[in-house]
């Protein structure tokens, strides 16, 4: 008994031969003094020898394997320990980035809230399913409230928007929420103090596997001073289009008041009532034509609140009046085809504006004698082919334009004429037409084979936010063809 332990321990420090060696000496030891002469191993008989054996096999054996297994157990725990290490390294560096990551989270937050306070812009998230809603500084701050002054939600903005838009926004929503993926607007909103701003909410909606809006994220932009620049631009082109106008009106006035006057001079120098009667029967006549060039001219720019019904042919020939002794003196010929026309809603003052520029711009384009071709046919938005108008067509066969001058064509102040020209006057008709929620479209080419300029404008017959108080039986009604 106490052979073995001492064996087990040696093995477990010294190994096999110390083990082995350890055994050897245990049992002489034990038959030099602990054991009967008749049963000393060293005399004894073969069992007495097999056992000696026996011990030394087994107790080695035993020795070696608790050592192994001390051993593997030493193995496992500095594996686990080394483990621990690795994790509780890993944990720290995780957290450390966590920390990193955190402080240049916070770091871009910062540069994003100043990006967007500097330009005007608010971001907005909502979760269409959970209900909840979230807001940037800046959002707060567009409709005149501190950031965390109150609680962002729906109510709250459309609360701030200006009673006349609610409707049109809300039905917007809803159909960006039911259809549509992509949303783009300008409306009013107005603070609690009672200023109006104009802003612009453009954004995007995702969609679950079945189809339901699930986000809505966008930004909001204060658009207010930009669009007081626009409306200082529209009337500053206005001016010039009014002055041009102007001068067309003189000129074609000019000709017959001239006629008149030489008519008076001829009454006061007749010399019967016959020849009097027949010179101012003349002079009436041409008395007459100016009062027609006036009426017509003050029809269109009798500026109105609301839409009106208005027969584009009857704007077209009104500004076609006014150019006419432009087209006579320049030999430019004019033909007007109107197929299935309809009335629609809108201003005539405008539509007159939006014409006057492109025939102005046709005329200039012939530089001698030449055709231009105005077309006015019912047709559809190629947009959306549910909205239904007309669709004014002006092809002219001058010089034409090449690329370059058509990819900068609608933007403000771009001319081909700097010495006459402003820059506004392309730019004016996409604003007037895009108000009557209409579009505008252009094709030219340069070449010996023939060159030429079509520009194509669509109004619709009615937008709902045009409609309200026009006769909408009036405007489905047929025109007579001219």
């Amino acid at each position: 008994m106490l052979a073995f332990p001492t064996v087990v321990l040696s093995a477990w420090f010294f190994g096999m031969a110390g083990s082995f060696g350890c055994a050897i000496v245990a049992v002489t030891l034990v038959d030099l003094l602990l054991t009967k002469a008749q049963f000393r191993f060293s005399t004894g008989f073969q069992q007495q020898e097999l056992r000696f054996v026996l011990f030394l096999l087994l107790s080695t054996l035993l020795g070696v394997l608790i050592r192994r297994w001390a051993e593997q157990r030493s193995e496992l725990q500095a594996q686990e320990l080394k483990k621990s290490l690795i994790l509780a390294q890993t944990q720290k560096q995780m957290a450390e980035e966590r920390a990193r990551a955190g402080e240049a989270l916070r770091d871009r937050d910062a540069a994003l809230q100043i990006a967007l306070q500097a330009s005007g812009m608010g971001l907005w998230t909502w979760d269409v399913q959970r209900g909840s809603l979230q807001w940037s500084d800046e959002l707060f701050r567009i409709i005149g409230y501190a950031p965390g002054e109150t609680e962002a939600s729906n109510d709250l903005w459309f609360n701030a928007i200006h009673p006349d838009d609610v409707a049109e926004v809300r039905a917007d929503m809803e159909q960006v929420l039911a259809t549509r993926e992509t949303f783009r607007k300008q409306y009013r909103v107005v603070l609690p103090d009672g200023t109006i701003r104009w802003v612009e909410g453009q954004g995007r909606c995702q969609r679950d596997s079945s189809g339901r809006a699930s986000w809505l994220m966008g930004v909001v932009t204060d658009v207010t001073q930009r669009k007081l620049a626009e409306e200082a631009m529209l009337r500053a082109e206005k001016l010039a289009v009014a002055g041009r106008l102007a001068a067309s009106v003189a000129h074609e006035i000019n000709n017959p008041l001239e006629a008149v006057t030489n008519l008076l001079y001829l009454i006061t120098m007749s010399r019967s009532a016959e020849d009097a009667h027949a010179h101012a029967k003349i002079a009436l006549d041409e008395l007459m034509r100016v009062s027609m060039i006036t009426q017509s001219t003050l029809k269109f720019h009798r500026q109105q609140g609301m839409p009106t019904i208005t027969m584009l042919s009857e704007v077209v020939e009104g500004v076609l009046a006014v150019f006419r002794p432009r087209l006579n003196k320049a030999r430019i010929k004019v033909e007007v085809r109107t197929v299935d026309e309809v009335a629609i809603a809108c201003m005539p003052g405008e539509a007159q504006q939006i014409f006057t520029n492109l025939i102005s711009n046709a005329i200039e384009a012939l530089p001698g004698s030449g055709l231009i071709v105005i077309r006015l046919r019912r047709s559809n938005d190629w947009r959306s082919r549910m909205v239904t108008g007309m669709r004014v067509t002006i092809c002219d066969n001058g010089v034409g334009m090449d690329r370059s001058t058509m990819q900068h064509i609608f933007e403000p102040f771009f001319t081909t004429k700097p010495d006459t020209g402003t820059g506004l006057g392309m730019w004016v008709v996409t604003q007037l037409v895009e108000r009557h929620h209409g579009s505008i479209r252009v094709w030219s080419r340069q070449g010996y084979g023939g060159s030429g300029t079509v520009f194509s404008v669509f109004l619709p017959t009615a937008h709902p936010a045009q409609a309200k108080g026009v006769d909408t039986e009036a405007i489905a009604a047929p025109a007579v063809q001219v």
